[in-house]
């Protein structure tokens, strides 16, 4: 066996291991810290708020300026059911001690655009029913009560859910009837429901304007029930 031969495959091996680990190191990638730069912009974005204080407080100002408003209509709209009720009512005794013969239990109240009365229903005949028409319309303040209803709620329905933006009073006039509508708003009030506490219908009329909202929506638009 010749030593030198030997020695010198070995130091040809050494020198060419040492040559590729060379190589290895200067082509080397060094590791970054994965995501950092999505860690980063994500970071960003939960330090830098998306409004500015001044941003914010003129959201809150203009929130509070709508919720003043829809108070209001709620207001104005339950104080005017409640006198288009209550007119409503005296009008019926009123005739029906002026004409004893006539049967007024079963006569609703509708409403034109342009503010004139419409009796509906009720056992009259044709005559009867155009003076009782001619008389009712003398009454300013039942005309103008059942005109702010039927303004409000467009609007209570507007604001009291989706989908119902686009509603307007013209949609209501002609439609409602005075009666009907107070028997659905005094049918969303449950013995064991939210506003059980109101008994009489004039509690219920004069409940609190959130609740009195609330309830005459459902009155116009009931909820469907998905486990029926």
């Amino acid at each position: 066996m010749k030593i030198d031969s030997s020695l010198q495959n070995s130091q040809v091996n050494l020198m060419s291991n040492t040559t590729a680990k060379k190589e290895a190191k200067a082509h080397n990638i060094v590791p970054q810290a994965p995501g950092e730069e999505i860690n980063a912009a994500a970071l960003s974005a939960e330090v830098t708020p998306v409004l500015s204080e001044q941003e914010i407080q003129k959201l809150k100002q203009e929130t509070f300026e709508i919720n003043k408003k829809n108070y209001k209509v709620m207001g104005d709209t339950q104080a005017a059911f409640a006198t288009t009720i209550s007119e409503f009512e005296k009008f019926k005794k009123a005739q029906s001690v002026l004409n004893p013969n006539l049967n007024l239990d079963t006569l609703d109240l509708s409403q034109e655009e342009d503010g004139t009365l419409i009796l509906i229903g009720g056992e009259l005949n044709g005559k009867q029913r155009e003076e009782l028409e001619s008389a009712i319309n003398q009454n300013e303040e039942l005309k103008a009560a059942y005109k702010q209803v039927h303004e409000g709620l467009a609007q209570i329905v507007q604001f009291s859910g989706t989908g119902r933006e686009d509603v307007k009073a013209t949609d209501f006039y002609g439609s409602f009837r005075l009666n009907e509508l107070t028997q659905s708003f005094e049918s969303q009030f449950h013995d064991d429901g939210f506003g059980q506490d109101y008994q009489t219908l004039e509690e219920k009329v004069n409940s609190h304007p959130w609740m009195f909202a609330m309830k005459m929506s459902e009155a116009i638009y009931p909820r469907v029930n998905i486990n029926i």
